[in-house]
C-alpha cells in the first residue's frame, strides 16, 4: 500500500478539500444526481401538506382518516415494485441512463396531482411517484459510490441525503405558503431540470468497464478528477478493472500490469441468470445485505420518520402550542441542519459513530415525549424534544443506512442487492407509516413513543454489535469486512482521531 493511500484508512487524517479541482468534478456530478432525489423528498414529504389540508374538510375534496392512512403509505407500497424493477433493469440500461428515464413518471406524477379533483386520482398519482421513488434508490446510490474516490464517498453519499431532506424544508414551506396544488406545480418542475442536468455527466467508469467499454472508462475518469490527462488516471483505472474482475469471479485476483488487466474483462462481461444469482446469494452479498436491511427496520422503528406523515395531529394531540404547520418548517429546517452535520463530521466521527450517537439521541427524546404525553414532563418541553428528535434522526438513522447501499455490496449483484434492500426498506415503512394510527389508538401516544424509544435502544445495540466503519476506505477493504475470511492486517472499525 502506497503513502498516498494509506493517509485515508484512519478516520480524521487531513482530506483534500471537496472545492480542488479534483473533486469539484464528482461534486457537480453529484449535484446533477441528487436532483433525483430531491424530488424523492418532495414526494415523501408531500402527504403531510395535503393530509393537514385535506382531512376532514367539510366542504370540497376531503379525506377522512382511513383514505388520510392510505395516501400517506400507498406510494410506499409500489415503491418496493420500483425498487425490484430498477435493480434488474438498472445493469443493462446503466446508471446514467436509468436516472434519466426516471424522470417520465415523476413528471406524470405531479401533473396527476395538480389536476387531482377526487382521492381516486390523489391514490393513482401516489402509486406511480412510489413507483418512481423505488426506481431510484439503487442507480442515485450506486451512481456516488461508483464515481467517487474513496476520502470522499462519505462526504457526497451524506450531500446526497442532504438534497433529500430539503425537499421537506421546501415542501413544508411552500404548505405554509401557498396550497398543495401550487406546491405541486413547482414539483413539475423539478424533474425537467434534473433530466437536463444529468445529460452533462458521464457513465460511472465501473459500469463502463463491466461492458467492456475502457476506453469510455478512462475518458469518464478523466472527467470526474478534473478534465486531467490520462496518465493520471492510469492508476485508478488499472484498480478498478481488476476490482471488477475480483467481484466478478468471487476470487482473488492476483494484481496485473495495466496491459494485462484489460484482458481479465474477457468472459465475465456477460454471465448466465443461474451464475448471478449464485453470486447473489454469496455469504459477501447476504452479509452486507442483512445488515442493511436490519438497519432500515431500526430507521422506521425509531419513530421519525414513521410519524412523520402525521405531524400535524401529533402536535395537536402534544398540545403544542406554536402553529402546528409553522412547527413542520422548523422541525424540517432542524432535519436539513442534522443531514448538513452529518455531511460535515462523518469524515471526522465515520459513520458507524455517528450512527451509535443518533440511535441514542432518539431514544432520549422518545422517553422524553412519552413523558410530556403522560404529563409527567410540562408541554412546554414538547417542541424542544420534537427538535431533538428530527435533529437526532437526521443526523445518522435517516441517511447513513442509505450511503452504506453505495458501498457495502460487491460489484456483481451490487443493482439487485440495492433494490432488495431498498424494497424491504419501502415495506417496513408502508406498514409502519399504515398501522401508526391504529397503534396511536391502542396504545395511547405516550405508549407510542415508550415503543420507539425501546426500538432505538434495540438498534443501538444491534449496530453496536455488527457496524463496521467503512469511512475512507476501499472497495476492496470494504469487502474484507464479510468475506469468509477476513484480512488480519485490516481492523474491523477504524480509528477515531478527534
Amino acid at each position: 500500500m502506497s503513502e498516498g493511500e494509506s493517509r485515508f484508512l484512519i478516520i480524521g487524517q487531513d482530506y483534500d478539500p471537496l472545492w480542488q479541482s479534483t473533486s469539484l468534478f464528482q461534486l457537480l456530478a453529484c449535484s446533477a444526481n441528487n436532483l433525483i432525489l430531491f424530488d424523492n423528498g418532495l414526494v415523501l414529504s408531500f402527504p403531510t401538506i395535503v393530509i393537514a389540508a385535506l382531512l376532514d374538510k367539510p366542504v370540497g375534496l376531503s379525506l377522512n382518516a382511513a383514505q388520510a392512512s392510505w395516501f400517506a403509505s400507498i406510494s410506499l407500497i409500489c415503491q418496493p415494485i420500483g425498487s425490484l424493477f430498477s435493480g434488474l433493469a438498472m445493469e443493462p440500461l446503466g446508471r446514467k441512463r436509468s436516472m434519466l428515464l426516471l424522470n417520465i413518471p415523476f413528471f406524470t406524477g405531479w401533473t396527476l396531482v395538480h389536476f387531482a379533483d377526487d382521492i381516486d386520482m390523489l391514490y393513482i398519482a401516489a402509486a406511480i411517484m412510489g413507483f418512481s421513488v423505488g426506481c431510484t434508490e439503487a442507480p442515485i446510490l450506486t451512481f456516488v459510490g461508483e464515481i467517487s474516490e474513496p476520502k470522499y464517498r462519505g462526504t457526497l453519499a451524506s450531500y446526497a441525503q442532504l438534497c433529500g431532506s430539503m425537499a421537506y424544508f421546501v415542501v413544508y414551506l411552500l404548505g405554509s405558503l401557498t396550497s398543495w396544488k401550487s406546491t405541486a406545480t413547482f414539483c413539475a418542475c423539478v424533474p425537467v431540470v434534473t433530466a437536463l442536468a444529468i445529460s452533462f455527466v458521464p457513465e460511472t467508469p465501473l459500469w463502463l468497464i463491466s461492458r467492456g467499454r475502457v476506453a469510455d472508462a478512462e475518458r469518464a475518469l478523466q472527467w470526474l478528477r478534473g478534465w486531467v490527462s490520462p496518465a493520471e488516471v492510469s492508476d485508478e483505472l488499472h484498480n478498478l478493472i481488476h476490482y471488477h474482475k475480483q467481484m466478478t469471479t468471487g476470487l482473488a485476483v492476483k494484481k496485473q500490469s495495466s496491459s494485462e488487466s484489460q484482458e481479465v474483462l474477457v468472459g465475465v462481461k456477460d454471465m448466465s441468470l443461474r451464475q448471478k444469482f449464485r453470486h447473489f446469494l454469496r455469504p459477501e452479498m447476504m452479509k452486507p445485505l442483512g445488515l442493511i436491511v436490519s438497519y432500515f427496520f431500526f430507521f422506521y422503528s425509531s419513530g421519525f420518520q414513521t410519524i412523520r406523515p402525521y405531524l400535524v395531529p401529533v402536535f395537536q394531540n402534544l398540545r403544542m402550542t406554536i402553529d402546528p404547520e409553522d412547527a413542520t418548517v422548523i422541525i424540517a429546517l432542524v432535519g436539513v441542519l442534522g443531514y448538513a452535520a452529518c455531511m460535515i463530521s462523518v469524515k471526522k466521527l465515520g459513520k458507524r459513530l455517528i450512527s451509535l450517537i443518533s440511535l441514542g439521541g432518539c431514544a432520549v427524546c422518545t422517553f422524553g415525549l412519552a413523558a410530556v404525553a403522560s404529563d409527567i414532563l410540562p408541554v412546554a418541553w414538547a417542541f424542544i424534544l420534537m427538535l431533538a428528535y428530527s435533529f437526532f434522526a437526521s443526523i445518522g438513522v435517516a441517511p447513513i443506512p442509505w450511503m452504506l447501499q453505495s458501498e457495502l455490496y460487491p460489484f456483481q449483484g451490487k443493482c439487485l442487492a440495492a433494490g432488495v434492500a431498498a424494497a424491504a426498506s419501502y415495506i417496513i415503512g408502508f406498514f409502519a407509516t399504515k398501522t401508526y394510527l391504529e397503534l396511536e389508538g391502542l396504545l395511547g401516544l405516550e405508549g407510542v413513543f415508550i415503543l420507539f424509544g425501546a426500538f432505538s435502544i434495540a438498534g443501538f445495540l444491534f449496530l453496536y454489535t455488527f457496524l463496521p466503519e467503512t469511512e475512507g476506505r476501499s472497495f476492496e477493504q470494504i469487502a474484507e469486512n464479510f468475506s469468509k475470511k477476513k484480512s488480519e492486517e485490516e481492523p474491523t472499525v477504524l480509528t477515531i482521531k478527534l
